[in-house]
């Protein structure tokens, strides 16, 4: 149990930073004119579902950078902020090499004859960080700009077609109505226009018209009415809506822009008419396997999986420390501005404890992910190491009554059940050997790369045989050993042999059993993969169990 208790010691410690990072929003500040303290935002209040505060109009970062210099630093080396790159008086951002693949970057530019291959100086912007791909941006003529025909693959380092549409001059080739919706802060599709380059600040947080106005009008010194009034006058972030503006993919009316071109921030994302994202109901963009088939679609993933339904799955008399994991995100931001206002940091009306009532966004992205976070040893900007966050609530816990979910336990073979000393699974005792993600989260080929799904499905190897080339979790290692068929049959017996069991033991436990009795039964029961995780352990606990129920060689 220690290695277990030193892994949530470590997530502990990450989820409170990144409750700290959310409340950059909610810290104290420096006044650009006097250099003095002042606070800034907390949560608004939540308008009517699917109505977003109305927050006015874009300023642009450099007026968030005034007060929120720090973060805004910090953001800056992010993916998000990287999102889209000016190239025009520099061209630095540009990850390319030129001299490569030249008959994939011919096209005939406006005004010209004949073909030629295109180059750094045809680029106006640089779409992307540069991490795994990168593409870029044509100037046709003032505020009319055209993605060019192919990108750099930076993981392989070579050129690749990027065939959006049959010819270069069609329509979805124009950065504004193809792209600028995810890769810009503040557009004007009228005006082909926008107010930052990348994801900004106001994207997540709204605009910040009204945020200005209400801390101009308070003044230097303001009351705690008037902080309130500042901290409600602009969005948290939390909202896994918000991520899901542009991660995800959805049906839009013919000819409008393929985002969701009227969210903003507190918000209601699908709306019909507008923008629905895809259900797994459609084969076109899911997999038969439950998982996504396109790129940006985590949001439609995590919006089917039972982390969205965190919160909906608690009791209404569920204990208010359950939200630690239900709501995870939203309990460390909560958490993080109690911290901070009994410490002195930040000012005006105590933050009110989450409740159950209160709470709203399930296991939300900023659970796993800190949106601030720059270029860093974990990838995807999370908040801790993979295998902690998952067994942060994949783990029993003291909070409930009884046994809960013990997954980790079983995976790692912890001796959770008095006098069975406990086995661990040969996937966790190998050397660079599945965890979580491996199967939970396995990468899915898409046109032109892969990403890891959010559906939290495993790829099950009969599944995957109705879909051509895509591989299961199980035979990605054990291809060898065993075809689809058998790993799936194998899969199935184990499941059905150890549901058989439990259902036999539950009809012969005595209402006098011994406590160790119902734990061990609710251990292996309460685990939910019914021996896939760890057969020897599940097979051990039975074993002794039903010896103690004389149901031994049944």
């Amino acid at each position: 149990m220690g290695r277990l208790k030193a892994i949530l010691g470590t997530l502990g410690a990450a989820l409170l930073a990144l409750g700290l990072a959310l409340v950059f929003l909610n810290g104290p500040a420096v006044n650009a004119q006097d250099g003095e303290q002042t606070p800034a935002p907390e949560e608004q209040t939540a308008p009517a579902a699917g109505e977003p505060l109305d927050q006015g109009g874009y300023e642009g970062s450099r007026e968030c950078q005034d007060c929120h210099r720090d973060v805004v630093r910090d953001h800056q080396d992010t993916a998000h902020a990287l999102a889209l790159q000016d190239t025009s008086r520099s061209q630095d951002p540009i990850v390319a090499d030129f001299t490569a693949d030249e008959d994939l970057r011919a096209v005939t530019f406006p005004g010209e004859n004949t073909a030629r291959p295109f180059t750094a100086d045809d680029v106006a912007y640089a779409i992307g960080s540069g991490v795994t791909a990168q593409a870029y941006v044509f100037e046709v003529e003032r505020n009319q700009y055209r993605v060019l025909p192919a990108q750099w693959n930076v993981a392989e380092g070579h050129w690749e077609a990027l065939n959006l549409a049959a010819s270069w001059d069609d329509p979805a080739y124009d950065f504004v109505q193809s792209c600028a919706g995810c890769h810009t802060t503040g557009l004007d599709l009228e005006r082909s226009r926008w107010n930052d380059d990348g994801v900004m600040c106001e994207s997540c947080h709204g605009p910040g018209e009204l945020h200005l106005e209400t801390v101009d009008d308070a003044g230097r010194r303001p009351d705690d009415e008037e902080l309130a009034a500042i901290r409600a006058s602009i969005n948290p972030g939390l909202d896994p809506q918000i991520c899901g503006a542009c991660h995800s993919r959805g049906e839009v009316p013919d000819g409008s822009p393929a985002f969701a071109v009227n969210f903003r921030p507190g918000g209601a994302l699908s709306v019909e008419g507008e923008y629905v994202p895809f259900g797994p109901d459609d084969p076109v963009h899911w997999y038969a396997t439950g998982q996504a088939s396109m790129t940006n679609m985590q949001y439609n993933e995590w919006a089917a999986s039972g982390h969205a339904d965190a919160l909906a799955s608690l009791p209404e008399d569920a204990p208010a420390d359950c939200l630690s994991c239900h709501a995870g995100g939203e309990f460390a931001h909560n958490q993080s501005l109690i911290a901070a206002h009994e410490a002195g940091d930040r000012t005006g009306i105590a933050p009110e404890v989450l409740t159950l009532a209160t709470a709203r966004f399930g296991v939300a992205c900023v659970t796993c992910h800190d949106p601030h976070a720059g270029r860093s040893e974990l990838p995807a900007s999370l908040v801790a190491e993979p295998y902690a966050l998952c067994t942060s609530c994949h783990s029993s816990t003291s909070i409930t009554e009884g046994v809960h979910h013990p997954a980790a336990e079983m995976f790692e073979g912890t001796s959770f059940i008095e006098n069975i000393a406990g086995t661990p699974s040969a996937h966790f005792t190998a050397d660079d050997g599945p965890d979580c993600l491996t199967c939970h989260m396995p990468q899915m080929p898409f046109d032109g790369g892969i990403r890891s799904s959010h559906s939290l499905n495993v790829v099950m190897p009969g599944a995957a045989l109705a879909v051509e080339g895509l591989v299961d979790g199980c035979s990605q290692c054990h291809s060898e050993q065993a075809t689809p068929e058998a790993l799936q049959a194998l899969i199935d017996d184990t499941q059905d042999v150890i549901r058989t069991r439990i259902e036999a033991a539950r009809a012969a436990m005595p209402r006098t059993a011994p406590e160790w009795a119902v734990q061990a039964l609710d251990f292996v029961e309460g685990d939910g993969s019914y021996g896939v995780h760890n057969y020897l352990y599940a097979d051990q606990v039975l074993d002794v169990l039903e010896a103690n129920l004389g149901l031994a060689g049944n």
